[in-house]
Formats: structure tokens, C-alpha cells, sequence
């Protein structure tokens, strides 16, 4: 039995491997990408927007919800590479006629995805530091939060984007995971208010926003990077996300063995 696990770990960690042949051709694209996004997103947040009347430290605020997007917004391209390989080349069909269990060859998928999230958001953090500098105090970082709010958070978006893929029917819809579900969820998670704020406010509007767990990443992340005072949790955070990873997960592997047809 230990040999059959041995013989899993091993087709699973060549297989990520794989997968990171092509991140790496295009990671300095995807870099670059961030950098322009990150820095143009945080100068004007840190140093136009405080002349409207906003919080001088927004610009920290925005860099927090920064590093919790910068995974996010890998979900729609992943969404539509898998969903048209789904329709296409099928080459996950390759991968599915290997001797290890076919929900191994999805959790596979979610992996690099998620590990694929964690670079992008921690690269942030330097990047955020750079631009905006003495605002961005690198003490208030609990780095034990920190790892483990991202770990969360990436771990998320990799079976949130295995569960879209599993649910789109085309990719003639494609269009419609941006605007009727990561632009909403994103929009209204938190990015530009806390859910204190936002239950100081509208209260129900508040508590349903629960459901969200864009509400859950946003949280988290500016609590581990700029203190707990004024946010949820962060270990609760953490465990919602743990939660959300959790049924997302298994219904895109049942989705999926549904589509793909295999046994």
C-alpha cells in the first residue's frame, strides 16, 4: 500500500512539474503584468486619492486587497485555458489514462493553480513596499498570519477555478465568469471598504456579505498585513476559506467526472 502512495506522490509531483514548464516560460510576462497593475493601482490609491478626502493610509488598505487579487485575477484566463481544453485538445484526457485515482489528476489541477496564486500575491508585497514606501509598515506584518492567510486564500482559488470550469458550459460563455461571478464576488467582498465599516453602515447587507468568500480573503489578508484591529479574524478567515476550498472541491471533481466521462 505504501508503494502505491509512493507510486501517486511521484505521477503527482511530475506532473505539477510539468505544468511549471509552461508558468515559467510565461512567468516574467505575468510579472511584469502585476507590476504595471500593482503600481499604477497603489500610487493613485496612496498618493492622488487622500486628496478627495480619503484616509491617508488607504493606499496600504488597497495594497492589502492587492495581494489578495493578485491570484484572483489568474481564475479567469485558468477558467477559459481549461474549459477550451475541455472542448479541444483534451490533452487532460492524457492525464486521466494514467493508473492513480482520476480525483488525484483534479486536485493536481487546483494545486498549481493555488501554488500559481501564492507567487503572484506574495510578489505583491515587494512590489506594494516599492511604490509606496514609508506609507507600507513592514513591522505590523504577522508573517505566521501572513503564510497562512495566503496558503488559504490560493488554496481557494484553485478549486474555485476548477468548480467554474466544471460549471461553464462553453467557452462561448466565458465572458460570463467575469462579469456574473468574479467581478461581483470581488467587487462587493471587500475590496475598497473593511466589513466593519461596510456593518456600521447596512448591517444585513453585512451579514449576508458572509456568504461571500471574497469577504473571508480580504479580511484575512489585511488583518495579518496591517493588524487585526478593525477586521474579522484571521484564523477564522483561514478556516472559512478552509470550508469554501472544502465544497467547492468535491463538486467540481463531481462535476467533472460527469463531463470528462471517465471512470
Amino acid at each position: 500500500m505504501s508503494l502505491s502512495y509512493s507510486f501517486y506522490f511521484n505521477v503527482f509531483r511530475q506532473l505539477l512539474a510539468a505544468e511549471f514548464i509552461v508558468f515559467k516560460a510565461n512567468f516574467k510576462d505575468k510579472i511584469i503584468d502585476l507590476f504595471i497593475w500593482v503600481g499604477i493601482t497603489a500610487a493613485i490609491m496612496g498618493y492622488v486619492m487622500p486628496a478627495f478626502g480619503l484616509a491617508a493610509d488607504y493606499g496600504v488598505f488597497q495594497l492589502a486587497g492587492l495581494v489578495a487579487s493578485g491570484g484572483l485575477f489568474e481564475v479567469f484566463p485558468s477558467v477559459m485555458n481549461l474549459v477550451s481544453d475541455f472542448e479541444g485538445d483534451k490533452q487532460i484526457d492524457y492525464q486521466l489514462i494514467l493508473p492513480v485515482p482520476s480525483w488525484l489528476i483534479m486536485v493536481k489541477t487546483a494545486t498549481f493553480y493555488a501554488l500559481n496564486a501564492i507567487i503572484l500575491g506574495v510578489s505583491v508585497i515587494p512590489m506594494g513596499k516599492l511604490v509606496l514606501w514609508y506609507q507600507f509598515d513592514l513591522t505590523k506584518i504577522n508573517i505566521i498570519q501572513t503564510i497562512a492567510i495566503i496558503i488559504a486564500i490560493s488554496i481557494f482559488y484553485g478549486f474555485f477555478t476548477l468548480w467554474l470550469a466544471s460549471r461553464l458550459e462553453n467557452t462561448l460563455k466565458i465572458g460570463s465568469v467575469w462579469c456574473r461571478v468574479i467581478f461581483p464576488l470581488w467587487f462587493l467582498g471587500g475590496f475598497q471598504f473593511s466589513w466593519m465599516v461596510l456593518h456600521k453602515l447596512f448591517p444585513t447587507f453585512a451579514y449576508v456579505n458572509l456568504i461571500n468568500p471574497m469577504t473571508y480573503i480580504m479580511e484575512g489578508i489585511r488583518g495579518a498585513l496591517l493588524g487585526q484591529e478593525g477586521y474579522l479574524n484571521v484564523w477564522l478567515c483561514a478556516l472559512a476559506l478552509a470550508g469554501f476550498s472544502l465544497v467547492f472541491g468535491l463538486d467540481s471533481i463531481r462535476r467533472l467526472k460527469k463531463r470528462l466521462d471517465y471512470v
